[in-house]
Order: C-alpha cells, then sequence, then structure tokens
C-alpha cells in the first residue's frame, strides 16, 4: 500500500499542454486504424478522426507557443496555391488530376489536401526541432515531408485518389521526380514562413519525433512494392544522422568559464 501511495505521490497533479498533444496525436493514428480493421466501410470516419486529433493537438500546443498553430493555416494556404496552380499548370508538381478522392473541392482541389499540408507541415516541424533550428530546421523537416510522400504518394494512386499524366525527371513507382521537388518546395515555403519570417516555436519534445515515424510507418505499410521499405529507412536515417549531429554539437559546445576561473 505505501508502494502505491509512493507511486502515486509520483505522478504529475495535470498532464502539459504538451503531454496532452502528444497523446491526442497519439490516439489520432491508433484509434483509425483499429476502426479502420472494424468498419472498413466506414473510412471517412477513420479520417475524420486523424485529421480532428491533430489540428486539436496542434491547436493545444499553442498554450505554451502561441504561434505554433499558424502552421495548419499557412501550410492550407500556401498547399492550397500550389495544388490550384499544380491542377491547373502542372507546376510545380507535374500533370495530374483528382479522381476519387471524395471531398468538398475548392477549384478543382479537394479540401482535405491543403488540411493535410498543414497536418503534415506541422508534424514534419515537431519531428524536426529537437535536433535543428533556423535553416537547418527548415531543410530538414522539408525533406522529411518529402519522405512521408514517398509513401504516400504511391498508396493514393494505387487507390485511384488521383493520377499522373506527366512531369518531368525519372519516374519511380508511378511518380515522376518533378513531384516530390515540388513538394519539398512547398514545404520549405511553408517552413520558412513559420521559422524564419514568423520566427516560429515550437517544443523541442521527441515523443512528437516517435510520431512522425507512426506515421511514416502507417503510410509505408499502405504503399504497394518497395515504396514504403525505401520511404521508412530514409526517414529513419535522416533522423538518425540528424540525432547525432545535434549531439555531437552539444557536446563539443564550450562551457561557460566558472566563477573561480573568471
Amino acid at each position: 500500500m505505501g508502494a502505491s501511495k509512493g507511486v502515486m505521490c509520483a505522478l504529475p497533479a495535470k498532464l502539459s499542454p504538451v503531454e496532452i498533444s502528444g497523446l491526442l496525436m497519439l490516439a489520432g493514428i491508433t484509434i483509425p486504424i483499429w476502426l479502420c480493421l472494424a468498419l472498413p466501410n466506414w473510412s471517412w470516419l477513420s479520417y475524420a478522426i486523424y485529421m480532428t486529433s491533430y489540428i486539436v493537438a496542434i491547436a493545444i500546443l499553442g498554450i505554451e507557443h502561441r504561434k505554433l498553430p499558424l502552421i495548419l493555416p499557412l501550410g492550407f494556404a500556401v498547399g492550397l496555391a500550389f495544388e490550384i496552380l499544380g491542377v491547373s499548370t502542372g507546376l510545380p508538381f507535374g500533370r495530374y488530376r483528382y479522381v476519387a478522392l471524395d471531398s468538398a473541392r475548392l477549384m478543382g482541389v479537394p479540401i482535405a489536401v491543403p488540411v493535410m499540408w498543414g497536418i503534415f507541415s506541422a508534424l514534419a516541424y515537431l519531428a524536426a526541432r529537437p535536433f535543428a533550428s533556423g535553416v537547418k530546421l527548415v531543410l530538414l523537416a522539408s525533406s522529411l515531408m518529402v519522405v512521408l510522400d514517398l509513401a504516400l504518394d504511391p498508396a493514393m494512386i494505387s487507390w485511384q485518389a488521383w493520377v499522373w499524366e506527366g512531369g518531368w525527371g525519372p519516374w519511380w513507382q508511378g511518380v515522376p521526380l518533378s513531384n516530390f521537388a515540388g513538394w519539398f518546395l512547398v514545404s520549405a515555403t511553408v517552413l520558412s514562413l513559420y521559422e524564419v519570417a514568423l520566427r516560429g516555436s515550437g517544443p523541442e519534445y521527441k515523443f512528437f519525433t516517435a510520431m512522425y515515424i507512426y506515421n511514416l510507418s502507417l503510410q509505408a505499410l499502405l504503399a504497394p512494392g518497395d515504396a514504403g521499405f525505401l520511404a521508412l529507412s530514409l526517414g529513419i536515417t535522416l533522423l538518425g544522422l540528424a540525432y547525432v549531429i545535434s549531439h555531437r554539437h552539444v557536446q563539443q559546445a564550450p562551457l561557460a568559464p566558472s566563477a573561480t576561473e573568471a
């Protein structure tokens, strides 16, 4: 009995916003997975729970990091602008058209697509933040966005959510290289606006890095062929290298002189 009281006393009186946000993200992936298995004809409910959980989780982070929720409208606006440009001109991704993605559309773009630009941008930013800042953070998070799409795009075209009709560079798993270059450009635009222009902030909480890997793993399982394996391998490699480099910089940082040395 005494031991159980000691454990209870060691627990925090209440969860912090970061912890609540992390748990919401965890539930936002796990619950939809089980729903899809139990109710395969209700996939729309799984997607709704996923998107709602992540939007609410990012909004809650705004309690301690007031600018962080701005990534969502930034991702939505920039993603929508580039998607409208892409559907009408083929720039910067290549020629494609939406087919079986069921949602309301704005100028030919399903609303769910720019919503996911906002969610994925925030997730990549939070995953990269413990290891980098400034321009390095933008480059790392933008690369993580491309890695996500290495699994996402082949999965979506296998479901006929959209079809590719043209693009420059070699093709991989039915997707042109121009698409991945476009993903990097759009991601870098969103993240640069937040990190550089708005001087954004966010928690350096490695749990969110784990949530990125969880999301990437799910996309990898859904991707056809070896697309998912390559994406997962690249994502873990990128984050592993980022950890080693950031940890090395911390170890090599000069220590402040002590009072006696001064």
